[in-house]
C-alpha cells in the first residue's frame, strides 16, 4: 500500500469543494494508499497537493515524495486517482 500525504493550498481562491474532493481521492484509492497529512522528516511515495485554482505554483518542495500530483480543478480528480493507482500497481509488481 503506497504512503501518501496531502496538502491543501491556502485557500485564497477556491473554485470548487477541495474537502471533498480529496475525500473522494482518499476512499477511490483505499485499497491502494493510505493517506495522512504531512509528519516532520518522514517520506511519501505520492504527495497529492490540492489547489483551489490554477494560480499558486507551490509544491511543498520541503515534503519528502516521490510523486507530486496537483489538483488544482474538480476535472484533474480522475486523472489523477488512475495515476496514483499505477504507481500502486507498479510499486506491487503487477
Amino acid at each position: 500500500m503506497l504512503r501518501c500525504t496531502v496538502k491543501f493550498c491556502g485557500g485564497c481562491n477556491p473554485r470548487y469543494d477541495r474537502g471533498a474532493v480529496y475525500e473522494t481521492v482518499r476512499a477511490s484509492l483505499s485499497g491502494d494508499a493510505q493517506f495522512g497529512y504531512p509528519e516532520p522528516d518522514a517520506h511519501y511515495d505520492v504527495l497529492l497537493i490540492v489547489r483551489g485554482c490554477t494560480g499558486c505554483p507551490y509544491l511543498y518542495e520541503e515534503i519528502n515524495a516521490d510523486h507530486r500530483m496537483v489538483i488544482d480543478e474538480a476535472g484533474q480528480m480522475p486523472t489523477v486517482i488512475q495515476q496514483i493507482k499505477q504507481i500502486s500497481s507498479d510499486k506491487r509488481g503487477g
